[in-house]
Formats: structure tokens, C-alpha cells, sequence
């Protein structure tokens, strides 16, 4: 991040930080500041709050910091992994509802935005919000043409808040791991490198925007989902303006029965979008709290405020459908095989231990009616697990576990014995014929075999470059004794396939050679000898590739 003279210009605001860290009890964070010179020596005899609990401590410290903190606090909330249960709930409860900024101010940043007066691209813009956030506050508007929409403004000067509080995190995250326990899976910086993408991606409204296009996308040809309508005449990085949503939120239970509308039926529609979301497109939307999703209709749901999304790349994808295949099997063995691949599995983790909690959470879920299945819960002890083992998971997988439980949490409203897992039974035999469609298997083939095509190109260079390497004595060689077998397997089947290479290429320079010579038996005017040796080269490169082949799709 910044430079030295940038940290010291924000010595105000490390100030009022260690002024809150000595407050809530976190002195070694305040010491090292001190030691540094970022904060003065009197501010560590700050008298601590008395009777609160670690957890209470971090969420409090957190929302007297501002909005950045919030923001950070809520991120942590969903790395169960990471943190304990008892910083997790905690954090939790913090609540993005901060006091108004005033309307001129809102209006002033409107009309610098848009580049226009207010009254000449909105026909009417109600100047009370009706939500007010740490980053942003919405109003209702309606444009020239008469259609009703939200507008969405981005606080004065937060993006240099931001920027501020991010570069005093980066530099506190250094200053700690530099003195924290070294053998812990994970270091602070990792958690504030992650926290920074979030957040700038959250604070450029154009980007929110695509999202909205993207949801739309995959969802057009779909009756049940409606997604707000972006106009992009009147938005910016810092202004959003988006089609009027009219509807009833999920927690608005006595209307929605006023209306008589079949809530289970509701519910088992908006399940399945989210499971389409997330299993079918790779996309979903990172929190979906009861205020962002409406019912606008007996069979129409809509989904707003699509700030904060999530991805699964086609590693965590596979990630997640080994993991649920493997449990399924009650496997134990190959999720540790799993875990290992994606280096989850840190130096200190006893692996027995893990092994048995794994065995112990299967078992306890195996035998639960799909009915009667707590996802959330069941979730929660998930990443409990990973937490007391220290197993660090994929920054997306932990971004699409809180989101189911938050989704899971909002479903409640409509029906309070939903279950994600029951309905996700229907839902897979609609999976299954998605993945297996004449389409994604055409698809799914062409990448295979560009992937196969990729690696029989490259695979002459990278021996050559292993051999350059081992040449000049450039390798170095970590043995574990985990999987150690395995290891020696492979390379003797590396080396098979090695010495075929070798003797099949020596066949062909030989074949040609004797090509040349005009002596010995011949046919049609060809050395007997040369047709064999093209002849054995021939079958021995082919045998080769199906051998690479197979292998390839035993791995898949």
C-alpha cells in the first residue's frame, strides 16, 4: 500500500485507532503502533472496558472504527474457519445502518456524477432515504418517462476513508503476524488482501450494474424471477440507478398471508433459484438477507442489492462436487486426499485428529431425514471443524457457505420447516440432465481435449527444463511421508512412459536411416528392417498416448 509519508499523514486516524484497540483490550496491536511511531505513548494508558467477552470486544471495537471496520468485521463473520465461534457470532450482528448524510449532499454528488442538474434527469426525487449504509444511501425517484426507480449514492469522501483505513490495516496486519503464533494456517495480511478486493469491488456502482446484467442473463427466460432494470443514462461509479421494485419482503408474513399466497410454494421457488445459482452458473448473490428479496407475485421473486456476489471457478466447482461426492460416500479418506490437493491441510494440522471429526460429523448428518437436515447448522460445525484442525478452505467456498446459511435463515420467514438439502433432491435430477445435455457434453469434451492436446504439446519442453534444472543441481526435492507410496508410483510410471518416448524416437531416427541404405531385404523398394522399426515406433507412440489419455481421465 502507501508509502511512509502517506502513513504519516493519516497519524490522526492511527491515533483514534489506538485510541479504541487500548479501549477494548487488543494492547499488543496498540504496542506495536507505539513501538513504530504511528501513535503517541499516553494513548496506551487508556483504561480498558471491564466484562466483555472477546467476541463482544472485536464487534464493538469494530463499530466505533466506521464503516471500514464494519465492512471487515463483516467479512470475518463468514471465515468460520479462521475465527471462533464465539468472534463469528459476534461479528455477525453487526448491522451496515449508519446515520443519513444530508440530502444537498446527496444532490450535489448526484448532479457532479451525472454531469447534469437533479431536476432535469428526474422528474421527482423524494429526499428522504429509505435506507441509509455504511457506503451508500438509496432514494426513490421517478425519471422523465414516468419510470419509478431507486437510486442509489455513495457517501462523500468514502472511497478516501476507505483508502485510508486499508493502508493503516495493511501496515498493522505486518506489524502482527511479524509477532503472532507463525505456525497458525493463515496470516492477517491474506484476510486484509482478501477484505480490500471486496470492498473496492463494492465501492464502483458500475459494477454492481453488470452484476444485475448477469443475474438477468441466466434468469430472462425464467416467469418466477424478475431482475430490476439498470439504467445506465443516470449511472456512475457512484451512482446506481435501477428499476423501482414493487413487492413484499419474506419477513412481511401478516401480508403475505392477507394476500393468500402459497408460501411453501414460494419458498421452493426461490430455493431453486438460488440452487441454479450457485450449481448451474458458478454465480450467486452473496447475501441474501430477508430486505433482498421480494415477492412480487403468487409465483415471482426478485432479488436485490447485488453489491457483494460470489464466483466459483471451475477449481472450486469441481472442489465442492468432489467434497459432496466423497461425503456422500462417507469416504473419509478421499476428502483428506481433497484437502491435500488444494493445500487446505497446513503442517500443523493432525491429520488422525481430522480424520476422526470429519468421521464424526458424517456420521452424526448421515443417517438425518432430508426433511429434518439443518443445513445451516450442519455448516456451522463444518467450518468448526476446519477451524479447530486448521484447515484453511477457498475464500469463495466460505463467501457461498454463508450465503447458503443466510439464504437458508430467510427462507424460514416463508416456511419455517424448509429445508435447502429436502428440495435439493428434486433439484438434482434437473442438474443431472443439465450436466449430461448433448451441449455441455460437446463442451465439456472440446476442453478436455484441448487441455490433452496442451499438455502432449508441452510435455517435451518441461522435461528438458526439469532436466536443465537437475543439470545444474536447481532442484529442490520436499519429501512428505504422506502419500510417499503414491509419489513413488507415479514416478515410476513417469519414467515408463519416459523410456517408451525415448525408444520409440530412437525407432524412428534408426527406420530412417536404414531408409537410406539400399542393402537387405526389401519391399517395394523400402527397407524390410525400416518398415518394422516405423511399424514398432508406430504402435509404441500410440500406446503411449492412450496410456496418457487413460490416465488423464482417471484423474478427472
Amino acid at each position: 500500500m502507501g508509502g511512509i509519508g502517506t502513513r504519516y499523514k493519516n497519524l490522526k486516524r492511527y491515533k483514534k485507532i489506538g485510541e479504541v484497540l487500548m479501549k477494548y483490550g487488543f494492547t499488543l496491536a496498540a504496542e506495536k503502533l507505539n513501538e513504530k511511531g504511528y501513535i503517541p505513548k499516553f494513548v496506551l494508558k487508556i483504561k480498558q472496558r471491564q466484562q466483555l467477552t472477546h467476541g463482544e470486544r472485536v464487534r464493538m471495537a469494530c463499530e466505533e472504527l466506521g464503516p471500514t471496520f464494519i465492512k471487515l468485521g463483516q467479512i470475518m463473520s463468514t471465515r468460520r474457519d479462521i475465527f471462533p465461534e464465539e468472534i463469528v457470532s459476534e461479528l455477525s450482528k453487526l448491522q451496515d445502518d449508519v446515520k443519513p448524510f444530508h440530502f444537498e449532499v446527496a444532490k450535489e454528488l448526484v448532479e457532479a456524477e451525472l454531469n447534469t442538474n437533479l431536476e432535469d434527469s428526474f422528474k421527482n426525487f423524494d429526499p428522504i432515504p429509505i435506507a441509509s449504509a455504511s457506503i451508500g444511501q438509496v432514494y426513490k425517484a421517478t425519471l422523465n418517462n414516468g419510470q419509478k426507480v431507486v437510486v442509489k449514492v455513495q457517501r462523500p469522501y468514502i472511497k478516501k476513508i476507505i483508502a485510508t483505513d486499508l493502508d493503516i490495516l495493511f501496515n498493522l496486519a505486518k506489524l502482527l503476524d511479524d509477532h503472532l503464533d507463525k505456525e497458525k494456517p493463515y496470516k492477517l495480511i491474506e484476510i486484509v488482501e482478501e477484505f480490500s478486493h471486496v470492498i473496492t469491488r463494492e465501492l464502483d456502482y458500475s459494477l454492481e450494474g453488470k452484476n444485475l446484467e448477469r443475474f438477468h442473463a441466466h434468469f430472462k427466460k425464467d416467469a418466477n424471477i424478475h431482475t430490476p432494470q439498470v439504467y445506465w443514462d443516470y449511472t456512475t461509479k457512484k451512482v446506481l440507478t435501477m428499476e423501482r421494485i414493487y413487492g413484499l419482503k419474506v419477513v412481511d408474513h401478516k401480508n403475505l398471508v392477507r394476500k393468500k399466497w402459497d408460501l411453501k410454494h414460494i419458498a421452493g421457488l426461490s430455493t431453486e433459484c438460488f440452487m441454479k445459482q450457485v450449481l448451474l452458473y458458478g454465480f450467486f448473490h452473496g447475501d441474501p438477507h430477508p430486505g433482498n428479496i421480494f415477492i412480487v407475485g403468487p409465483s415471482k421473486i426478485a432479488f436485490v442489492d447485488f453489491g457483494v456476489v460470489g464466483y466459483l471457478d471451475k477449481g472450486t466447482m469441481k472442489f465442492i462436487t468432489d467434497l459432496f461426492t466423497a461425503a456422500t460416500r462417507r469416504d473419509v479418506d478421499k476428502i483428506i486426499d481433497i484437502l491435500i490437493e488444494i493445500d487446505a491441510i497446513s503442517m500443523e494440522t493432525n491429520v488422525r485428529r481430522l480424520k476422526e471429526d470429519i468421521s464424526f460429523l458424517i456420521n452424526l448428518y448421515y443417517n438425518v431425514p432430508l426433511n429434518k437436515l439443518n443445513l445451516g447448522e450442519a455448516l456451522k460445525k463444518l467450518m468448526e471443524t476446519a477451524y479447530t484442525n486448521k484447515v484453511k478452505l477457498p475464500s469463495q467456498f466460505t463467501v457461498l457457505l454463508k450465503a447458503i446459511v443466510t439464504f437458508e435463515g430467510s427462507m424460514k420467514f416463508l416456511n419455517p420447516e424448509v429445508s435447502l438439502s429436502n428440495i435439493a433432491k428434486d433439484f438434482a435430477a434437473k442438474l443431472y440432465l443439465h450436466k449430461y445435455s448433448p451441449k455441455n457434453i460437446f463442451e465439456a469434451t472440446r476442453e478436455y481435449s484441448e487441455e490433452i492436446l496442451y499438455d502432449i504439446r508441452y510435455l517435451p519442453k518441461q522435461i528438458r527444463n526439469l532436466l536443465k534444472r537437475i543439470e545444474s543441481n536447481n532442484v529442490k526435492i520436499q519429501l512428505e511421508q504422506i502419500g510417499f507410496e503414491k509419489l513413488q508410483d507415479e514416478l515410476n510410471r513417469m519414467t515408463n512412459k519416459l523410456s517408451l518416448s525415448l525408444i520409440s524416437s530412437a525407432l524412428i531416427v534408426g527406420s530412417s536411416l536404414i531408409l537410406q541404405n539400399t542393402s537387405g531385404p526389401m519391399m517395394g523398394g523400402i527397407s524390410i528392417f525400416a518398415i518394422v522399426g516405423y511399424l514398432a515406433a508406430s504402435i509404441l507412440g500410440l500406446g503411449l498416448i492412450i496410456s496418457i489419455l487413460l490416465s488423464y481421465w482417471r484423474k478427472k
